[in-house]
């Protein structure tokens, strides 16, 4: 499992080997969204400083950068080659 949480911690978003990143509203400890595009387990995820986006790393090689609030992709990375895994995202 991964998690990250929001700049204002009012949400938290977590991955892991199903595929998908969930969304929690924090206050209410519910459930807020499903993502799926991912192929593999989801291995990063970062919100950047404002809390605009999302960027989500998978072992399918994919990068994946999704538009706050709405959650939306906007930007994806597919993997170059089979054999190369995402470990880590990075966001500024």
């Amino acid at each position: 499992w991964v998690v990250a949480f929001s700049s204002d911690s009012r949400t938290l978003a977590t991955g892991g080997d199903d595929s998908t990143i969930r969304l929690w509203h924090l206050e209410s400890f519910q459930q807020a969204v499903t993502l799926r595009g991912h192929h593999g387990a989801v291995t990063a995820l970062a919100f950047s400083n404002d809390g605009k986006q999302l960027a989500s790393g998978s072992n399918d090689g994919a990068v994946r950068i999704w538009r706050a609030p709405s959650f939306t992709e906007i930007e994806a990375a597919e993997k170059a080659k089979a054999e190369r895994k995402c470990s880590s995202v990075i966001t500024s």
